[in-house]
């Protein structure tokens, strides 16, 4: 490997490793270009190497392998790094976690960057509502009468395995009488997963908005639609007047006394449209 190099295994953004790469390089030589590990990675522009650094381009198959040929990695940290550019690179969801799984099989990672926990508990909707579930309903190991109180139910194996899940990850933790209780722990998404946690449990979260309009009736509802032209600073706006009110739900669910129930609301708004590129007479 290049002398100075770093743990490739440490980082969640390949461009970031690169760079990294690129200023221990040139920290040890100052005469070390963009150019000259352009060159030494077998590419054809002189200013390819630097354009990927940027984001200005991004990074082929063939070139992510030549750039690991370059930079002398062993074989686990090569297959490591051709995984992380196809997973920074991945342009749906399903292929982010294709790819993110890959990552995941590297063991010695450290936690912090990748956890299959965490990604666990994204990956399914009732990891949270048990969780919320359990702030007022206190619980044993009944696990069969916790999945009958969510809607929809859950069957027992699976609530069994997503408190064990719940209380690993210090979520939930048993009281002096046996009792599962929520805590006040919270999992933060990582790094690496970032973007890819949130993306599936909207994902979750969305089919079951779908399924309650025939799951759920109206008065235990509200779903409504609404389309409308808006110019990017109303649009801003709007974004904006959406994010005080998940503020104001959020205070409401911390002072509310009297709890009965666990509720999921999703707000969906994204463009119908192409942006109009028309001149303003």
């Amino acid at each position: 490997m290049i002398s100075s190099s770093p743990d490739v295994s440490a980082y969640a953004d390949f461009r970031k490793y690169l760079k990294d790469c690129y200023e221990a390089r040139k920290a040890e030589n100052p005469k070390f270009s963009h150019r000259f590990f352009g060159k030494k990675a077998g590419y054809g522009s002189s200013s390819y190497f630097a354009d990927v650094l940027s984001g200005r381009r991004s990074l082929t198959a063939a070139g992510a392998l030549r750039l690991s040929r370059a930079l002398e990695l062993a074989k686990e940290e090569e297959e490591y790094f051709l995984n992380l550019v196809n997973f920074n690179q991945a342009v749906n969801l399903e292929l982010k976690n294709l790819y993110y799984a890959k990552l995941l099989t590297r063991s010695r990672i450290a936690p912090d960057i990748l956890s299959r926990d965490k990604y666990e508990y994204f990956s399914k909707w009732y990891y949270a509502a048990l969780r919320e579930l359990l702030y007022f309903e206190p619980s044993k190991d009944d696990f069969k009468a916790l999945g009958r109180k969510l809607n929809p139910a859950v069957p027992a194996s699976q609530v069994k395995k997503a408190v064990a899940l719940l209380e690993k990850l210090g979520m939930i933790a048993k009281d002096r009488d046996g009792y599962y209780r929520q805590t006040v722990a919270l999992v933060s998404t990582d790094d690496l997963g970032a973007s890819l946690h949130v993306e599936n449990f909207q994902v979750e979260t969305m089919r079951l908005g779908i399924e309650a309009l025939e799951r759920h009736p109206p008065a235990d509802r509200d779903i409504s639609t609404l389309t409308a032209t808006l110019s990017q600073e109303s649009l801003d706006k709007v974004k904006a007047a959406l994010k005080e009110l998940r503020k104001c739900v959020m205070i409401l669910a911390e002072q509310d006394q009297n709890v009965d129930r666990v509720i999921q609301l999703n707000i969906q708004l994204f463009p119908l449209t192409r942006y109009s590129t028309r001149e303003t007479q």
